[in-house]
């Protein structure tokens, strides 16, 4: 599913962009991961859902109403990074992307996915975005902000993290410290004013500071 956004053409090179924001016109974007990605998509929010997919799609419609960038959502709720790579041909190599944003690992984090399965499920679907597709990355870090539902309580990210912040030096993605990003929200403000009570899931404040991150990633 698809949602174009109109945008001006503009160059970067070696990674910076000349004049802002990397995302050009005639590009195509696909977003992919688990429920905070998905966010009604495929039910009651087509095509880009109602969380920071579609925020990002608004806000650069409203700064650069001549690009045309075409926006995609790929997420499903629950999904982890082996089931991303699973579905990655379908809904990543077919799309023939420009950029493919990854959004994955609360689910790994909770089901308990062992770091050495974690990193190589995410080695192949970077392996595979950069020789079949090449198309450049984002990847975001996940983020838990401690709560007390009986599921998430204690849930243990730094290690998956980490596999996230390494894995994109490597291969010289552009990475969303979004961990980083709630953990200084949570000190500026009330813990549960970014999420839902699962300590998970971000509200639509949350999903506006994911999008805010994203963006200020990209040169917006």
């Amino acid at each position: 599913m698809y949602f174009k956004v109109k945008n001006e053409n503009q160059e970067f090179g070696e990674g910076i962009a000349v004049g802002g924001f990397l995302l050009k016109s005639g590009e195509k974007v696909v977003f992919i991961g688990d429920s905070i990605t998905d966010c009604g998509r495929r039910a009651n929010f087509p095509p880009l859902g109602n969380g920071y997919v579609s925020i990002i799609a608004n806000l650069v419609a409203a700064k650069y109403p001549e690009r045309e960038i075409t926006w995609v959502n790929k997420g499903i709720g629950g999904d982890t990074v082996q089931g991303l790579a699973n579905r990655w041909t379908e809904d990543v190599i077919s799309e023939n992307p420009n950029w493919v944003s990854i959004y994955i690992g609360i689910n790994d984090v909770a089901r308990k996915i062992p770091l050495g399965d974690f990193e190589k499920s995410y080695r192949e679907i970077i392996n595979r975005t950069i020789n079949e597709a090449n198309a450049r990355i984002i990847m975001f870090e996940i983020f838990y902000i401690p709560s007390e539902d009986a599921f998430n309580r204690g849930l243990k990210i730094t290690p998956y993290n980490q596999i996230i912040c390494k894995l994109a030096e490597e291969y010289n993605a552009i990475l969303v410290p979004i961990g980083k990003a709630f953990d200084e929200a949570v000190k500026r403000g009330k813990p549960r004013q970014w999420t839902t009570n699962d300590g998970v899931h971000p509200n639509q404040i949350g999903h506006t500071l994911i999008a805010l991150k994203f963006l200020e990633n990209v040169g917006w």
